[in-house]
């Protein structure tokens, strides 16, 4: 799965866009599970405060978008 493909996947399902931000900065928003490519990684955390929690880090871009959703999906 693409950026672009979970972009559309969470329009189907409805998800309202202020529950994520993808490959936004996410340096100021609350409570939000973001998805962000860095140094050749891919991260996915929940951020709060400006904070960023529970991280997972990872090398392929579907791994890191199939945990997105899942967290987004719940």
């Amino acid at each position: 799965m693409t950026v672009k493909e979970l972009q559309e996947r969470l329009f189907e399902l409805d998800i309202p866009h202020y529950y994520y931000n993808i490959c936004g900065t996410c340096e100021d928003e609350e409570q939000r599970i973001c998805l962000v490519s860095e140094n050749g990684k891919w991260l996915v955390y929940y951020s709060e405060d400006g904070e960023r929690l529970e991280v997972s880090e990872y090398l392929d871009e579907s791994e890191a978008c199939a945990d997105c959703l899942s967290r987004l999906a719940e």
